[in-house]
């Protein structure tokens, strides 16, 4: 009895079947590359806003009522654009004026737009907060 089916190994017949795989495969892959680098770049921004609040508050540890405050702690946050919106500075104390000694804090927030191809886009808020004690006052 002959069999009805006969298989062959005929690369004729799957020449295109590595083509169809890889364009099935094409959009997942893409997606998760703009994923990495996307969470990359926001992670990058994190740092970034640490950094400046850190720089920020311990420049307000030493000189709290520096009119310029705000412009340090937005040139310490190059490349983000940052606004005085995003910029707080807190004196923790209930003495007017505030004691040596009292915490001061720097809360920074940024909104970094996360957008990925073929999936779409979120803003994602990143915020930070320092902390750290007056060591010098002068109004």
């Amino acid at each position: 009895m002959r069999p009805i089916f006969k298989y062959k190994d005929n690369p004729i017949r799957e020449r295109g079947a590595s083509a169809v795989e890889f364009a099935i495969l094409l959009p997942v892959l893409v997606v998760l590359i703009f994923g990495i680098v996307e969470f990359a770049i926001a992670f990058n921004n994190y740092i970034t806003i640490t950094h400046a609040a850190r720089e920020g508050v311990r420049k307000a540890a030493v000189d709290l009522y520096n009119p310029e405050l705000k412009e340090y702690i937005k040139e310490k946050a190059i490349p983000l654009q940052l606004t005085d919106e995003d910029i707080v500075i807190e004196v923790d104390t209930v003495e007017d004026p505030p004691l040596i000694g009292d915490p001061v804090s720097v809360e920074i927030t940024y909104n970094f737009e996360l957008s990925i191809p073929l999936v779409g886009s979120w803003d994602i808020p990143l915020k930070n907060k320092a902390v750290m004690r007056l060591e010098n006052y002068a109004q």
